[in-house]
């Protein structure tokens, strides 16, 4: 089974989760992590989380931002692991309903060609209003 961790700095991954409950409906195999909501260290919270979340065929992590601590701590705690971990940071709502709905084992490469696609999701609309002023969307 592929599980997916939606991990984020404060309550961001809890209104992911909720975005995707209306969007796709409840999903068992997601998970969140919440970091700094209290004094529970970030390590503790991700090295629990790991252990809730157990056995899997693939795990996808979301993290918020590249480069921050969360992101940091989930990449530190499963650097070692050889189970099939993929990390992801900097994500956006299109990428994870994608590879959520996807809902099978994937490639690096199929990773990859979400995380372009989910980019492109991403514009800019008042540029499109000055072009196409009733063909907004």
């Amino acid at each position: 089974m592929v599980k997916y961790l939606i991990a984020s700095h404060g309550r961001f991954s809890e209104g992911t989760v909720s975005f995707l409950k209306i969007m796709t409906g409840e999903k068992e195999n997601v998970y969140t992590l919440s970091a700094f909501l209290d004094d529970r260290s970030i390590q503790d919270l991700v090295k629990d989380k790991l252990k809730e979340i157990g056995e899997f065929d693939q795990l996808i992590v979301f993290c918020d931002i590249h480069g921050g601590s969360v992101a940091q701590e989930v990449f530190k705690q499963t650097a070692s692991d050889d189970r099939n971990i993929q990390i992801i940071a900097g994500y956006n709502l299109a990428l994870v309903m994608d590879l959520i709905l996807k809902d099978s084992v994937l490639s690096k490469d199929d990773i990859r060609e979400s995380i372009e696609g989910a980019k492109n999701a991403m514009v800019y609309l008042n540029d499109i209003k000055k072009t196409h002023d009733d063909e907004l969307f």
